[in-house]
Formats: structure tokens, sequence, C-alpha cells
């Protein structure tokens, strides 16, 4: 029986081989990423294939010769039938060799022209909860959502209707409906799906053959995105959101003596949180993982005292800056600080901080008790 992606003409790039320390090193890295789940998946990706250029200079390996027989076996963490980050060992198979490919897509001199597929708000808020915990869109700020979820298509499936093959290649992403799905890995059953569930997400970022088939154990409705569409829309707001970003540092004293490549890199790591007034952005006495940057409204400090009585001691603004101490530091964070008023900050994770910020560490460094509100 066909699948929906076996009515399309495959890709001419599933014909085409690459070698076998290729295919190695993305399930190396699809593990990782599984793992560790990092905020800049861009960045995480980067770092991974230079530290393998590091270890092949220093000879760890043998550059062309790496010799995939010599690798322990390779466990596919297939979230892309799976959906919620499940494992499985799967044989690697030493037959024809499988392509993996991914469309290179830049961002358009001219605005987007973006799908809107219409959906009633309880469609829009069950699409969101599936998808915003996904590694691959957990990050994103509420536009992105709301493309994300305009964009998506609703796809009718009758009872037994194979929706993806194992070994096929295809390139949608699914969010169930309505209905039931089962998950079979060599035609044995190893997880199922109904409302709210998810599959299909790795075709978002190449075009690799899938790791198992699914099928519907009943009559359902399911929501699609497909991987150029949600390409299209991530390299667009990138784009957009470096460039905000990138003005942003401009303004900010801290960053001047930082060069414009500098910036990009900042640019490119920083993540948008928005808070509702009185929410609570960090508590004195915890230990921290993010750098903050106002990038719109004022954030107040209060610090306690030995009478056990808060206290308020500062205010910051746009373009202020805290929990940099604690970083470099690693000490508890030395106050509490709350949003007055909506606040919007521009956040950076303590790896990201500590390999972004070298060149200004010193100056974080420098800052005293008296000009800096979280001291």
């Amino acid at each position: 029986m066909e699948s929906f992606e076996d009515r399309r003409p495959s890709s001419p790039s599933a014909e085409r081989a690459v070698p076998d320390e290729y295919h190695t090193l993305l399930n190396e890295l699809n593990r990782h990423v599984h793992q560790e789940h990092p905020k800049d998946i861009i960045q995480f990706c980067i770092d991974f294939f230079k530290e393998k250029l590091e270890k092949r200079k220093r000879g760890s390996i043998s550059g062309p010769a790496f010799d995939t027989r010599e690798a322990s076996p390779i466990t596919t963490t297939t979230s892309d039938e799976l959906g919620g980050g499940e494992t499985l060992n799967v044989p690697f198979s030493r037959g024809r060799r499988t392509s993996v490919s991914a469309e290179s897509i830049q961002p358009s001199q001219t605005p987007l022209k973006k799908i809107v597929i219409p959906k009633d708000a309880e469609q829009r808020k069950q699409i969101r909860a599936a998808i915003q915990n996904n590694f691959l869109f957990k990050n994103m700020d509420d536009d992105q959502y709301n493309d994300i979820v305009n964009a998506m298509a609703e796809r009718k499936v009758d009872e037994g209707q194979i929706v993806i093959k194992q070994g096929g290649v295809g390139d949608y992403f699914y969010i169930v409906q309505s209905g039931t799905f089962d998950c079979l890995i060599n035609d044995h059953k190893v997880t199922s799906y109904g409302p709210g569930g998810s599959f299909g997400e790795l075709a978002l970022m190449y075009n690799a053959p899938r790791a198992a088939t699914i099928i519907a154990t009943s009559d359902g409705v399911l929501w699609a995105l497909d991987r150029v569409t949600f390409r299209s829309l991530v390299v667009e707001n990138t784009a957009k959101k470096r460039m905000m970003y990138e003005h942003f540092l401009e303004e900010v004293p801290l960053f001047k003596s930082l060069n414009k490549i500098e910036r990009h890199k900042i640019a490119d790591a920083l993540e948008s949180i928005q808070y509702e007034d009185k929410d609570v952005v960090l508590n004195q006495g915890d230990y921290g993982d993010n750098f903050y940057l106002i990038e719109d409204g004022e954030a107040t400090f209060y610090k306690k005292g030995k009478d056990g009585k808060e206290r308020m001691v500062n205010k910051a603004i746009k373009g202020d800056y805290f929990g940099e101490l604690a970083l470099i530091n690693d000490r508890p964070r030395a106050a509490t600080v709350v949003a007055n008023g909506r606040l919007r900050c521009a956040t950076l994770g303590k790896n990201a901080f500590t390999r972004l910020l070298g060149p200004i560490m010193d100056i974080l460094k420098r800052n005293s008790p008296e000009d800096h509100p979280e001291q």
C-alpha cells in the first residue's frame, strides 16, 4: 500500500551515495542533540564538527580512512518517527548507501510570502502544545510559532492507510489532531500515537530515509508541515532576529569594543524571553545558567537582608545587563530580579557566554558593586 509520501516523485538526491563516514557522523550528532537539547541548534552543530576537525588535526581521526566497521553499534534517536525522544537500537545497513541532504535556503531580499491556512482556536492550541517542547521548535518566539501553526495543512487519513513508510524518503512532519497511529520498525510495533502526538520532525532538517513506518489504526486527521516551508520560515526569521540583535548590540555600551563579526556571533546565540508584570526572572541564592540583556522594559532588583526582609536595591532598563557575575564566579545569584511591567530579555547560556564574551570578560569582571544592579 502506498503512503502519502509515495505519491510524490522521490528526490534525485536519494539516488546519490555518500561516504559511510557522513552517515555515521550524522547519527552521532543526532544522539548528542537529543541528549543535550541545545538552545542554539546551529551553533551546537558547528561546535560538534569543529571538535571533529580538531581531533583529526591531532591525529585522532584519520580523515577519509575513518573505518565505520570499527564503530560501536549505532543507536539512532528516531524522534523522526517516534516523537518524544525515544531511543532505539537500529541495525546499521552495510548494503546500499543512503543519502542525507538538505536544501540550501538563503534569506530573501523581498518579504517571504507566508502561508496561512485557517484554523480555529482549539486547533491552534493543540498544534502549539504538540511542538513547543520539541527540540526543533522550543526556542521559537511567538511570531515564529504563529508562522509555523499557520503553515500547517490538514490531512485526512483512513484506517489502514500508511502515512510514512520505512526506508522511503519524505519531507513532512505530522501532528495528530484525531485518530490513532502505530509506529512499526521492521514490521514490529514500537509505539503508538493519539491526539497531540507528533512524528517525522527530522524530515524538517534533512532529506533522509524514514526510520519507521507509521500506519493509521483508525480514521483520523493530521496536521502536516513540509521541510522547505519550515526552513524558509526559520531562515527568514533567523535573518530578521540577527539584524535586530546586531542593531541592538551596537547601542549597548558594553559591546561597543567588539567588532562586527563578534557582535554577529553573539546576535546568533541570543534567545528572547518575555516576562509579564511581577514575573520573577531569577531568585537570590539560585545558581543560574543565563546572562540577561534587557531588550525592552524595566526590571527591579531586590536583596534580602539579615532581618529576612527584601529591599529594592536598583532598577535596570533597556540596554542594561545582569546575571554575568554568577556565571563568571560560579556562585549563587546575588539578588532577586522581578519584571516591572512587561519585560523582554535577550539571554545567553553559560557555554555561549564564556565562548563569545571572551573579548570583554575583563570589562565584566571589573564592574564594581556600586555600578551594577546585581551585586
